[in-house]
């Protein structure tokens, strides 16, 4: 499968395959750059490792990956990893079965340089080229890191002082709804998608798809309700919608004008550090501009991965990979990789 990045370079199914490799007439320079990449792509693909195969080896498998059932056994190793046997539906599988690692083809290891890359807010494009590997790789990896964090927000609760604002989402162009004139609608309309952001004074962060174009009494209590605690301080722009969480939850509240704070210095604007969230948080999504709207919160949630504790970029990655080996999240690369699939 052929892609093709936003620089106008096309990504084969294996960036380590050049177009003069196999033939016996290569030039001096050709044999250079070969042997170059090749030894790159070696650096950054290497064998499953003793360390990995501890780590895979020392998940609990409690039951069987296919079945649930708890009729499983040890059933021997392959390359040294530990295998088991389901005796009631007669499957076998190892650790990784049904995890977002199922049927790899690379180390586990490989996935710690793309998480590293990611996390630090890298585009697919970047990435992939970084590590070697195809584009489709890196897509198909986000599919899985959007599984494993599909729930990631679902227990984080703001408490103290909770700063809260919305900011908007523009549909693809080809999603745009026009007016009967054949003009865009202005403000905010039909055409926008709206994203709540919250954060405390702990540093916990919040970034919640309303699914509706303008926050209404239901969206907003339906989408922050279960998200901040009681007797919460409220800091807010007074959007309208907003009185349903203060009356709900028995908020206090702590109003400023968007018009008038869209005048301060940064460091004077209360709710400056909701406006660098989605700051960042829209640079993130222009690199990837292609997006499925449907795939919106997968992005937040990730994006809220990112800003949330661990703050050490090492042990977000070490976080990340235990959840991945401990959640069963199957993502067959057909299921969501074919050509029907949007980007």
């Amino acid at each position: 499968m052929s892609n093709k990045s936003g620089h106008g370079v096309h990504y084969g199914h294996s960036l380590r395959s050049l177009s003069w490799d196999g033939s016996d007439n290569k030039t001096l320079s050709q044999e250079l750059i070969s042997s170059t990449i090749h030894e790159w792509y070696d650096a950054k693909h290497r064998e499953t490792s003793d360390e990995e195969i501890k780590l895979v080896n020392s998940a609990q498998v409690n039951c069987c990956p296919y079945c649930r059932s708890s009729s499983v056994i040890r059933s021997g190793f392959k390359d040294g990893i530990q295998r088991y046997f389901c005796k009631d539906c007669r499957h076998c599988f190892n650790p990784l079965t049904g995890t977002i690692f199922e049927d790899k083809k690379i180390p586990v290891s490989e996935w710690v340089e793309y998480l590293l890359h990611l996390f630090e807010f890298h585009s697919i494009t970047t990435s992939a080229r970084d590590n070697r590997n195809a584009y489709s790789t890196g897509k198909y990896w986000l599919i899985k890191v959007f599984s494993v964090l599909k729930h990631y927000q679902q227990n984080i609760i703001l408490e103290g002082n909770v700063f809260l604002d919305e900011t908007f989402y523009s549909l693809r162009k080809s999603e745009i709804l026009t007016r009967p004139d054949g003009k865009k609608y202005r403000g905010i309309s039909r055409n926008k998608l709206c994203v709540a952001c919250g954060k405390d004074g702990k540093g916990h962060v919040i970034l919640l798809c309303e699914n509706t174009s303008k926050p209404s009494d239901h969206s907003t209590w339906k989408t922050l309700g279960s998200h901040i605690a009681q007797k919460s301080h409220l800091i807010h722009d007074g959007e309208r919608s907003h009185h349903i969480l203060i009356e709900g939850l028995s908020l206090t509240s702590e109003v400023y004008d968007s018009l008038e704070i869209r005048k301060l210095k940064d460091e004077d604007n209360p709710l400056d550090s909701i406006n660098e969230i989605h700051s960042l948080a829209k640079r993130f999504m222009r690199q990837h501009g292609g997006y499925n709207r449907d795939n919106l919160q997968d992005f937040m949630n990730l994006i809220s991965f990112i800003l949330n504790e661990p703050y050490d970029r090492y042990e977000k990655i070490d976080l990340f990979i235990n959840m991945a080996l401990n959640s069963p999240r199957r993502v067959k690369y057909r299921d969501v990789m074919s050509k029907k699939q949007p980007e």
